[in-house]
């Protein structure tokens, strides 16, 4: 469930930091808690997503604050410290004795990260069952990014390490993924076979180059190839929910191929900032994409074909763009 409060700054808040005036308009929230909100991308000044707490407001701004969960405890109340995120036997879709496919949960890293090296889902793993798990046994073969949620392949041998590795780099695994985005493709069904290369101007983020001719002026240009059906169009949402299945598995791929169709993902801090008072901007906390079904051969030569389904968060936001499309309010 998504909760929200929004207020318009007054005259007296005129110059003001953004958390400053946000703890004013809100008292039942704590600074801690702003801060939290605008790290995760649900806080908004005027409709556009607000990155740093210290930006300056101006008499009428419009101030929005979206998360995830209940209310905020009145003042006074405990607040609950947050936990980090763990796996549970339910995360596990399968397990055999060289390999396991986990589903791994939004906002768990596939890898180390530049503030933690040890909140990862190798970790998780080795903490959910050290003794069949040790982490010293556990290998990733292919990543996902932080906040997409689904299925994912961890080694549990050298060798299988090198199978999967394999099979990855030769396209012999077979993937799919959900996405929910602003917008609809023009053309229902295609490929988006657009290189991608890093964008120097901002950290972690890429960019689709538009010509071959301009791919082979970029030393870091990579091939990238992404294959997609429209599910569902959301007309009155101005939304769709739209299947991919890369072909490539490049950093950032689905989303950079998306933006590149003019459909970028609902929840995306990177590649949909510039979608301004879009009635579902302030929807999805994440980007929403998840991996839901891997088909591939395993180390012993049997075929596996694996599915995950959508996420509580996914789900909720779907079931959101359906009622609006039936005419209904998306509030609970």
């Amino acid at each position: 469930m998504i909760t929200s409060v929004k207020s318009k700054a007054r005259a007296e808040h005129d110059g003001e930091r953004f958390d400053v005036v946000a703890t004013v308009l809100f008292p039942e929230l704590s600074r801690k808690k702003i801060k939290s909100v605008i790290d995760a991308g649900g806080a908004y000044l005027n409709k556009r997503r607000v990155k740093v707490a210290k930006m300056a407001l101006r008499e009428g701004d419009l101030v929005e604050l979206f998360w995830e969960g209940p209310s905020t405890p009145s003042l006074g109340q405990a607040r609950p410290k947050p936990s980090p995120l763990v796996l549970t036997e339910a995360h596990l879709v399968f397990v055999e004795k060289d390999f396991l496919v986990v589903n791994k949960p939004a906002g768990l890293p596939s890898q180390a990260t530049l503030t933690s090296s040890t909140d990862t889902v190798l970790h998780a793993l080795a903490a959910l069952r050290p003794a069949d798990f040790p982490l010293e046994s556990l290998f990733l073969v292919h990543r996902l990014d932080k906040e997409t949620s689904g299925l994912l392949v961890v080694a549990r041998t050298t060798a299988a390490r090198a199978h999967f590795e394999d099979a990855f780099r030769d396209r012999r695994v077979n993937k799919t993924y959900e996405a929910l985005c602003f917008f609809a493709p023009k053309v229902a069904a295609g490929e988006v076979a657009l290189p991608l290369a890093k964008d120097t101007s901002r950290a972690n983020t890429y960019f689709a180059l538009s010509s071959t001719a301009g791919a082979r002026r970029r030393s870091d240009a990579k091939a990238a190839l992404t294959r997609y059906e429209t599910v569902r169009v959301f007309a009155r949402a101005q939304a769709s929910h739209v299947r991919c299945f890369p072909e490539t598995g490049r950093t950032h791929q689905i989303r950079v191929h998306m933006q590149a169709l003019g459909c970028p993902l609902l929840g995306d801090k990177t590649y949909a900032q510039n979608v301004v008072g879009h009635p579902f901007a302030q929807t999805a906390l994440r980007h929403m994409l998840h991996a839901a079904r891997l088909a591939f051969v395993g180390p012993g030569g049997n075929a596996y074909t694996l599915d995950a389904p959508h996420p509580p968060d996914f789900a909720a936001c779907l079931e959101a763009l359906a009622r609006t499309e039936k005419g209904e309010s998306t509030r609970s």
